[in-house]
């Protein structure tokens, strides 16, 4: 079970849950593949592939730059969060004839889609004012806690919302329509997040050394507070570091279970030395973790 929480400095974040670090537009490719297969599906009486759940997909991006000053190196990192978001659409038992476990998941969607409602109206109404009786219940929800950032605040947020041209869907297109035509008056201001800093763990490795310096300085003598940082900054260096190679063990892990998942189209082709625009036979399927694999 994951939780989500706030931090004063790194913002949303959900403890527990993996990252992995990519540089190239095909990492990225393989890891949505990769959520895609793994996202919960199921057919109900309207959709023979119904999402069963919300999938957000967040891409932590940065752009570094580095120069030397006075015999010191200094990096300069430009950062940015972009969240796409494919919400499961809200559900009437009576045209979806959901039972037993479907019934329930059509619930807590609908309830969650509630949720964000409520939090999209407050901030149409909110507008431009800045004040501290504004108050807007991100935390009523995990989905909208998770978009705290997204939806207000220093962002820029883009929706697009998905109707059907069927008769008997009017209300179900209309309630959208509406939707969406309150998400145009919130109002966001984009600024841009440019630090010029040392990594962290560079930053703690400096901050060690001057206070063993300081220390060497002082006849070897540490005073309870030096002695304290010295100890904390050398457990917080090891833990960062532990956790960098969490990452990389993880990124194996999620690459032998893509493989595991089947070969993609992409792959067959490569592997087959086959044109890319050859007519080929593929399997879909209405399960997302055989559709398109062999």
């Amino acid at each position: 079970k994951l939780e989500v929480h706030h931090h004063p400095k790194l913002g949303i974040y959900v403890p527990g849950l993996s990252e992995c670090v990519v540089t190239q537009y095909e990492e990225v490719n393989k890891m949505i593949e990769f959520g895609q297969k793994t996202r919960s599906v199921a057919a109900t009486s309207m959709n023979a592939s119904s999402s069963r759940s919300h999938c957000i997909f967040v891409f932590f991006l940065e752009k570094e730059s580095r120069s030397t000053t006075g015999g010191k190196e200094t990096k300069d990192t430009v950062r940015a969060c972009v969240n796409l978001v494919d919400l499961a659409g809200s559900e009437r038992q009576a045209k979806t004839n959901a039972a037993g476990t479907r019934l329930k998941e059509g619930a807590m969607i609908n309830k969650s889609l509630s949720n964000l409602a409520a939090v999209i109206n407050k901030l149409a109404a909110v507008g431009n004012r800045s004040s501290s009786n504004d108050f807007v219940p991100f935390r009523n929800s995990k989905l909208t806690h998770l978009l705290q950032e997204s939806l207000s605040g220093n962002s820029k947020t883009v929706m697009v919302a998905a109707i059907s041209p069927a008769e008997s869907n009017l209300d179900e297109t209309l309630s959208t329509l509406r939707f969406a035509q309150t998400c145009k008056r919130i109002t966001t201001r984009a600024a841009r997040n440019h630090d010029s800093t040392k990594s962290i763990v560079e930053s703690l490795k400096a901050e060690i050394e001057q206070l063993r310096a300081a220390a060497e300085a002082s006849g070897g003598k540490q005073d309870p507070g030096t002695a304290r940082r010295l100890e904390e900054n050398e457990a917080l260096r090891r833990k960062l570091e532990e956790e960098q190679q969490t990452l990389r063990d993880w990124e194996e892990k999620r690459s032998q279970a893509l493989e595991d998942m089947g070969l993609s189209v992409q792959e067959i082709t490569s592997a087959l030395g086959i044109d890319p625009n050859t007519p080929q036979l593929i399997n879909i399927s209405d399960d997302p973790s055989l559709s398109g694999n062999l």
